[in-house]
């Protein structure tokens, strides 16, 4: 596994690609979805997570908070 947070541009109905560390992968499918209710107590807003299966195998787990998409972590 493999920490990244950072922004990602995600395009399609239904996420189709991902575009990261300046190269877009196709999404082959979503293989989880979940929604984190965040810290309330904080402030933080729900974030929707998404676990896909992009072109080639890899695994990246995606999360939608407040309109804006970001790459949370690559596994392994």
């Amino acid at each position: 596994m493999r920490l990244v947070l950072v922004p990602v541009e995600i395009a399609g109905p239904g996420i189709q690609s991902v575009a990261l560390e300046r190269r877009r992968y196709r999404v082959r499918r979503i293989l989880d979805r979940w929604r984190y209710g965040g810290r309330w107590w904080r402030g933080e807003p729900p974030r929707d997570y998404f676990l896909l299966e992009l072109e080639g195998g890899r695994l990246l787990e995606v999360y939608q908070e407040a309109g804006r998409w970001v790459a949370s972590r690559w596994l392994d």
